[in-house]
This record gives C-alpha cells, structure tokens and sequence, in this order.
C-alpha cells in the first residue's frame, strides 16, 4: 500500500492521464501528466495526489501554503477522531444551564474519564445569553483536571456551537501534574510559614 501522506508528490507520477482540479478547486479535466507538470512548473505550483483508486486519478495543483493548511486541517481531524477501540461519549447542553444540572453532567464526564473514555462536550449559545463560553469549558475541565486534559481545546464548530473533547491523562502526564501540585503546596506552605514567622516578629 501506498504511502497516504498527503503532500506534494514532485514529479513521480505513475499515470500518464491525469484528472487535474486548479489551486482555486476548478477542474481543468483530463490532461496528459506532461501537460500537468508543465502548468506546475508555469504557475510555481505542486501537484498533490487526491484520489488514487478512480480512472483516472485526480490531482490538484496547490500552494505550498495551501498544502501546508491542509495538512494541519487534516492532523487536527484525525486528532479530535478516537483511536480505534477507545469509545468516545458525548454531552451536549445550553450554556444556559442550571448550576446542579452543570454538576450532574460534570460528574458524569468525570465518570467516564475514569473508565478512559473519550468525552465530546458540545455548548450551545442560549438565545439572549451572553455566558462566556470558554469560561464554561475551563470550570469542566477544573473538576475533572486531576485526571483528564484537553484532547481537543475547545473551538467553534458551527455559530453559536463549541465543542471539545477531553481525555484521560496518561500515567507520566498524571505524574508531571501530580508533582506540580505538590510544588504548588510546599510553595504555598513556605508562604504561610514566613507569614507566620513574620506575624511572630511583629508581636
């Protein structure tokens, strides 16, 4: 099988026809691959391979700009995909959303987290609300912050919908969080003893 990364292919091409979309996503049609090379070579653009299994093979011509945007739009994808074998669950809710009800699905996703899941929190804007959603995110992420993190920080998905996903920590990011917290709390203590020392002082 064929590497499937997705990228400029130079100018290895296997096929002699070629179907070619332009860097603005038209297509131009069928054309002979010297034809292609020669309008990559014309417009300083890269081919790239998008569709292999079809007759006959479609590839587009692309900015390494463009092909770099893709690339990131494609990792961030497979990123917010769950692994095969790790069951994904999802909460959606209205950012309007009572207090105890924002405790009852925290402790729900804080569940879920422990048995490893993946957990998708969906947040719809309420009408006339103005609740600052980011804000809402990072109070979820508080309660379950000893164990969980961000596998997908959250982001707009469509207007007025933002989602994110989070994940169980793995045993050496549980660790790095665990000692940070310990130097949180000596740093805390050594605060609390000079206070006291220097209330002693002053008496």
């Amino acid at each position: 099988k064929r590497n499937t990364a997705f990228g400029s292919v130079g100018r290895r091409i296997p096929y002699r026809i070629l179907h070619v979309i332009n860097q603005d996503g038209e297509s131009l049609g069928n054309m002979h691959r010297a034809d292609a090379l020669k309008l990559m070579d014309q417009h300083n653009l890269k081919l790239v391979l998008l569709k292999e299994n079809v007759e006959p093979p479609v590839y587009r011509l692309m900015t390494g700009q463009q092909i770099h945007e893709e690339q990131l739009r494609r990792a961030e994808k497979k990123k917010a995909s769950p692994k095969p074998g790790v069951v994904q669950k999802e909460l959606s809710f209205s950012s309007a959303i009572a207090k105890n009800d924002l405790e009852i699905k925290t402790k729900q996703i804080a569940q879920w987290i422990d048995k490893k899941y993946h957990v998708k929190v969906t947040i719809r804007q309420a009408k006339g609300s103005n609740a600052d959603m980011s804000m809402l995110f990072d109070q979820i992420l508080e309660t379950v912050s000893e164990k969980a993190t961000y596998l997908s920080k959250p982001k707009v998905t469509r207007e007025g919908v933002s989602a994110c996903i989070l994940r169980h920590m793995s045993d050496k990011e549980l660790k790095a969080h665990q000692k940070m917290g310990n130097q949180k709390n000596s740093t805390v203590k050594k605060d609390e003893n000079e206070n006291v020392k220097s209330n002693e002082l002053h008496q």
